[in-house]
């Protein structure tokens, strides 16, 4: 059940009508999300998610409102602005608290279009199906697309990183995995990317998985795609993002008969480090003075540290609440804060070491990264990668200059610059991908 408390600042301004805003999630990136209150019928919009027209159910009060959507459990307490134009406050969803801020649209106005050139347009000059993966658990729902011919084609299954990730691993409106599905396909190169459990039409639960299920999902859309007609089994890879990329590496060692991988922005510290380091690396782009962001490492270390030593997610939810607390967070802040950071999958990322399958992967292997990634630092992993793949004589690993987190051209790195980039990725990251694939494949 969500719970969505609207509460004005006065009387005189009333939260009905149309509301354009953002959640700003982990990491500083924006989820795009538009409130759509009216006396009876309200809704809520995910544009990020292809989720819309949610219903939600509206109680005026002499303060504002309150919003209940009963698919998800979530709290926006919103402040009316004395202009009465905008709407800002926290927004708590399985324990974690986040910010959100809403701009009234004005009446008659039409929902504000983000420019994304690289998005591509019907009609395509390849099939392209709906279609549906059994899992032991779960079925995920995805999309194939083939290219013209007859075929065998060669073919890839698109690992998506962290987050409820659509089968466009959608991040600011760029459909991501669309674009380079569509690259690929054009050149002659099937492709199958999914729903993660949980997330779009694929089944099962996204808040109790952890890494070991998505490996098995991955596992799954793998063996489903060597079964499918047109499809040449023996040239089956995989491309995974960010932890997607460190999925792949795992799926393929275990599998036995993957034919190359592509990893993108791959991470090869251990989650901990992961996360610290993006953390500081994050505050200090943005302006964050240097001893500040060294006393935050501090803590963030340590409750890093205490939470995945638990040996429980209640253990680790009291160690993270004592230690925000004796900060000076108010103690129901710092319990929702800990809620999150005492998740299944946070706990078990925070110990998860992508070396030891980096370090076993013998396949042909294209490793990408963009020099201002602040989120999997190029200066701490790729160190640890070229060390990793030292005796993998088909490993060929790229830095490109200017490039972010997603591949796209970029002015600091940012994850908050994110939305604001109109480019997807790279034009020269598509080409190398596919050009890559293309010859290892031939």
């Amino acid at each position: 059940m969500i719970a969505i408390a609207l509460l004005a600042a006065t009387s005189a301004c009333s939260p009905l009508g149309d509301w354009d805003g953002a959640l700003t999630v982990p990491a500083g990136m924006h989820l795009p999300l538009v409130l759509h209150l009216k006396g009876t019928g309200s809704t809520i919009d995910s544009p990020d998610q292809n989720a819309r027209d949610i219903p939600i159910d509206v109680t005026m009060h002499d303060s504002g409102a309150t919003v209940v959507m009963p698919s998800t459990k979530a709290e926006f307490d919103g402040v009316l602005s004395s202009d009465c134009n905008t709407l800002a406050g926290p927004f708590r969803q399985s324990g974690m608290e986040m910010k959100a801020n809403f701009q009234r649209r004005p009446i008659g106005a039409k929902e504000p279009v983000r420019e994304r050139p690289q998005t591509p347009q019907p009609p395509f000059p390849y099939a392209a199906a709906d279609v549906s993966v059994p899992d032991p658990a779960v079925t995920l729902a995805g999309t194939l697309t083939m290219p013209n011919g007859k075929g065998p084609f060669p073919a890839v299954v698109m690992i998506a990183g962290s987050g409820p990730q659509n089968r466009d691993e959608t991040v600011e409106g760029h459909r991501i995995f669309l674009v380079i599905a569509d690259r690929l396909t054009r050149q002659g190169i099937a492709v199958l990317r999914y729903d993660k459990r949980g997330v779009g039409k694929s089944t099962g639960s996204y808040a109790t998985a952890t890494q070991r299920d998505f490996i098995t999902d991955a596992t799954a859309a793998l063996h489903w795609l060597r079964k499918q007609p047109g499809i040449d089994a023996a040239k089956v890879g995989l491309l995974g993002h960010s932890e997607g990329a460190e999925i792949a590496p795992t799926v393929a060692n275990v599998d036995g008969h993957v034919a190359f991988t592509v990893l993108l922005s791959t991470p090869a510290e251990t989650g901990m480090e992961t996360i610290a380091s993006q953390a500081k690396a994050i505050s200090l782009i943005g302006g964050v003075p240097a001893t500040t962001a060294a006393a935050n490492d501090v803590l963030q270390r340590r409750l890093l540290a205490a939470v995945g030593a638990a040996p429980d997610n209640a253990t680790a939810e009291r160690a993270a609440t004592d230690i925000l607390v004796a900060t000076g967070m108010p103690t129901d802040r710092a319990a929702a804060q800990a809620k999150g950071l005492a998740s299944p999958w946070y706990r078990a990322f925070l110990n998860d070491d992508p070396l030891p399958a980096l370090q076993a992967l013998n396949v042909p292997t294209l490793v990408v990264a963009g020099s201002k990634d602040l989120q999997v630092l190029p200066e701490r992993n790729l160190p640890l990668i070229r060390k990793a793949l030292l005796k993998n004589k088909h490993a060929k690993i790229v830095e490109l200059p200017g490039l972010n987190h997603l591949l796209q051209p970029a002015a600091t790195g940012s994850p908050s610059e994110y939305g604001h980039i109109a480019t997807t990725i790279d034009p020269k990251v598509l080409e190398l991908i596919a050009d890559w694939v293309v010859s290892t494949t031939a």
